[in-house]
């Protein structure tokens, strides 16, 4: 069975370009731009890695972490985000989060964690 990615990201141009350079890695990829279709995913489903931006117009990547984290205690969620320091990387963390990267980010980074 393929390894799989989920990725919620307010910025389509971030979807595509991790969408492409995992799949031809050999990885299956689901996208969305919509944090409460990334949460209805995640949960419908296991990912060997859940990604998810911090900072979105509608939601934010704490609410998504707590949400997927109590439907499923083992999903691994990692946190993207551009501002290190945000109180919602500290509550996404506290939520069970694996750990942030910054962007922009190096996809050997994120293939680190799908080792682990």
């Amino acid at each position: 069975m393929k390894r799989s990615l989920l990725v919620v990201d307010d910025e389509q141009m971030i979807l595509d370009a991790i969408k492409i350079i995992f799949e031809d890695m050999g990885f299956e990829v689901i996208t969305t731009t919509n944090p409460a279709e990334g949460i209805s995913t995640a949960i419908a489903r296991p990912f060997d890695l859940i990604l998810t931006d911090i900072r979105m117009p509608v939601s934010n990547g704490a609410e998504i972490t707590e949400a997927i984290r109590a439907a499923r205690p083992d999903a691994r969620v990692l946190v993207i985000t551009a501002f290190p320091n945000d109180p919602l990387v500290r509550r996404a963390l506290d939520a069970g989060a694996i750990d942030i990267i910054r962007k922009p980010f190096e996809i050997a980074k994120i293939l680190d964690f799908l080792k682990e």
